[in-house]
């Protein structure tokens, strides 16, 4: 056996576990997912962080000899990964360190409504432990361990989270704008591309991607070069029975296809999809169809209801 064979049975018995993990972690997606656009403030940067926290997961399970709580073990994966893209752009803060006193629990409903809109006020670690502890009910004990800090350094940072709230003008709870959703100008390639979707040609598609395009299927699969592209997942797309009318728009500050679908006569929300553009060639592509939570947020901007996609190929 090559090691071309050897390498092709080791990418399909990690499929399998792949699938397994998947299934396992499938019951905290949404809410490891709300958790991430809660501290990222941004669906697109939520989803980023999810994707990046389940391959953090998944790629460390054979480094890791001891019992985990799946919930647990993601959730400190997303806090970690997060805080530390926060030290990069941001001062190093040290809320941990402080004295211990009684935390008051308070109303999740409430802290979840308040914490959508005035999140961005407070530090990093304030941010994480009122939404760990407050909003999603971890112990003072796990947050602790997801913060690498002591209990009563968890209920110091609390405190002063709460305050801080408490300090901000009660107008910042309702903002009065809106992203826009609205058209957007097309490149003529864009133009070409949804011409080529609307009619379901996959060849027409094919033409307008570069030689070694990539098609990013979020969490699911990865296709290098418009050869395989055309060959797998545009043959897919092409065989799929359902209607589907793909349009062009701003969405939460970033240009995307907008797919939707028709089920028993009314529009669904059925995919979102990223293309990135260079030379008048399409080199990349990442498609979301398989991002439930995504587009459950995308349908609720967009005051349609959502085709139920899921998170797992069943192929």
């Amino acid at each position: 056996m090559t090691n071309q064979d050897q390498l092709h049975d080791l990418m399909g018995s990690m499929r399998d576990s792949k699938k397994k993990f998947d299934e396992l972690i499938e019951p905290h997606r949404s809410a490891l997912w709300n958790y991430c656009k809660m501290i990222t403030c941004s669906p697109w940067d939520a989803e980023d962080l999810v994707q990046e926290t389940l391959l953090k997961a998944y790629s460390a399970l054979p480094r890791i000899f001891q019992p985990m709580i799946p919930k647990s073990y993601l959730f400190r994966i997303a806090t970690n990964t997060w805080l530390n893209q926060q030290r990069r752009v941001e001062p190093v803060y040290a809320e941990e360190i402080g004295y211990e006193e009684p935390v008051l629990v308070q109303d999740p409903l409430e802290t979840r409504e308040a914490m959508a809109h005035l999140i961005i006020h407070l530090s990093p670690k304030q941010r994480v432990a009122i939404l760990l502890f407050d909003v999603f009910r971890f112990k003072a004990k796990e947050v602790a361990e997801m913060l690498n800090t002591t209990e009563g350094g968890v209920k110091s940072c609390l405190r002063r989270a709460r305050i801080n709230l408490k300090k901000i003008d009660d107008k910042s709870l309702h903002p009065s704008t809106k992203p826009d959703e609205s058209k957007v100008a097309t490149p003529k390639i864009i133009d070409a591309y949804l011409d080529a979707f609307n009619r379901r040609e996959p060849d027409a598609i094919a033409q307008l991607l570069d030689n070694e395009a990539e098609n990013d299927i979020v969490n699911t699969s990865f296709e290098y070069g418009k050869e395989t592209i055309r060959k797998h997942s545009l043959e897919g797309w092409a065989r799929d029975p359902m209607p589907m009318v793909a349009s062009y728009i701003e969405l939460w500050g970033k240009p995307i296809v907008v797919v939707k679908t028709k089920v028993d006569g009314v529009e669904h929300v059925y995919d979102l999809i990223e293309l990135q553009i260079v030379d008048d060639k399409i080199t990349q592509k990442r498609d979301f169809y398989f991002c439930q939570d995504l587009l459950d947020e995308a349908a609720k901007e967009l005051d349609l209801p959502v085709h139920k996609n899921g998170y797992i190929y069943q192929g």
